[in-house]
């Protein structure tokens, strides 16, 4: 009997030491990766940026790709030192001498302070200037008005809703990254507010964030446009029973696994305070930003930042305008102007679209399995034996 205790006790030690080795806890090394989610049906997938200075000619960047990727290097009394990586390919509307799509590579790397007891990003002098929307400390957080973010556009604070853990019911229907379809229950962070049936919406003109930029049709059928604000068009949702419109703002759902790691954002536009404060993006407007990778790593997988990586994104509007200049007579294709409203359309050009799950979850599991099967099964030779 005390044999079949013993094997008992092994097993369930081995069992809890292979579930920690999955388990999502923020740690030295912890990485994890994001992308725009790519429909393969629909090639060319892409997001634009709205600059957060509206005083520039060229108001926003179209993005074919966009990576977003944080990793853990140092933990100290809850302290986390995080590097953060933002890269991608900007859509010039330059052509080259083959009429193919002509792309400017762009990079940003910043080292951010983050107070992991309440997620608020700090600077060198101890001053909160931001929230770090990447994680979510679980606890006490089934339905909560919680902070997106501390500083939107430099006109204050952004309030949504936390409700949760939730279970799993046909979640995958419409998200897209493979944890919405493993997990068994996920907390949502949105506009709805559980409690008193209301919305918590941003609008943008509450932000200061300038919507007045119109584009019309001329006669000869060319779009024009007037200087201002974002051309941004008003929102219809189905709240409530009916439909109703909503002035531009900010309409957007975070997902997060049931461990706190955030997986996804969805229904179009996503903001948080480093993009905002730190590369000069006041919104992204794409289809979903999905968790594509995460583990642990013992080393550095993000090279170390350098001055150039440290600039708004709006710095790239002077290489786009040389290299419009540069190809623009080699294309007959015209540069035609586009408006925000234009990211829900068809791209004509094909881009390579992002792999959403490298395997590496179903491997890991079959190992998982296969590890506890074998060590039942050591255990079940050895009672058969005992008793025998």
């Amino acid at each position: 009997m005390k044999k079949i205790v013993g094997v008992m006790i092994i097993v369930i030690m081995f069992v809890l030491a292979v579930s920690s080795s999955y388990s999502l806890d923020i740690e030295k090394g912890f990485y994890a990766e994001y992308r725009i989610y790519e429909d393969p049906e629909i090639p060319g997938c892409r997001a634009f940026a709205l600059f957060k200075d509206t005083s520039l000619d060229d108001k926003y960047f179209y993005f074919d790709s966009l990576t977003y990727k944080y990793q853990i290097l140092d933990i100290q009394e809850n302290i986390a030192d995080i590097r953060i990586c933002f890269e991608g390919k900007i859509r010039t509307r330059a052509y080259d001498e083959e009429k193919n799509p002509v792309y400017l590579p762009f990079k940003r790397i910043f080292d951010i302070t983050v107070d992991l007891n309440t997620l608020e990003m700090i600077d060198d002098n101890g001053n909160v200037w931001g929230k770090w929307l990447f994680w979510i400390k679980l606890g006490s957080y089934d339905k909560r008005e919680y902070e997106i973010m501390k500083n939107w556009n430099n006109h204050g604070g952004v309030e949504g809703w936390l409700n949760g853990p939730l279970k799993n019911e046909n979640l995958s229907s419409f998200l897209k990254s493979s944890y919405a379809r493993t997990g068994t229950h996920y907390f949502l962070l949105s506009a709805y507010n559980e409690i008193s049936k209301t919305m918590i919406y941003p609008a943008f003109e509450d932000y200061g964030i300038i919507t007045s930029y119109k584009a019309y049709k001329t006669e000869e059928g060319t779009i024009r446009q007037e200087l201002g604000g974002y051309y941004l068009d008003e929102v219809e949702i189905w709240f409530e029973g009916e439909t109703i419109k909503m002035k531009p703002g900010i309409l957007s759902e975070y997902y997060y696994a049931n461990g706190g790691l955030f997986f996804e954002n969805a229904f179009v536009n996503y903001i948080d305070d480093f993009i905002d404060q730190k590369l000069g993006i006041t919104l992204l407007q794409m289809e979903h930003l999905i968790l594509t990778d995460y583990g642990m790593k013992n080393e550095i997988i993000i090279e170390d930042p350098k001055p150039e990586y440290q600039t708004f994104i709006s710095d790239e509007l002077e290489k786009v305008e040389e290299l419009r200049e540069q190809y623009y007579s080699y294309s007959e294709t015209p540069q035609e102007t586009e408006t925000p409203q234009s990211t829900q359309e068809k791209s004509e050009t094909p881009v390579p679209t992002t792999t959403q799950s490298n395997g590496k979850d179903k491997t890991n599991m079959l190992y998982y399995v296969v590890s506890i099967l074998t060590v039942a099964i050591i255990a079940i030779f050895i009672v058969l034996k005992e008793k025998r």
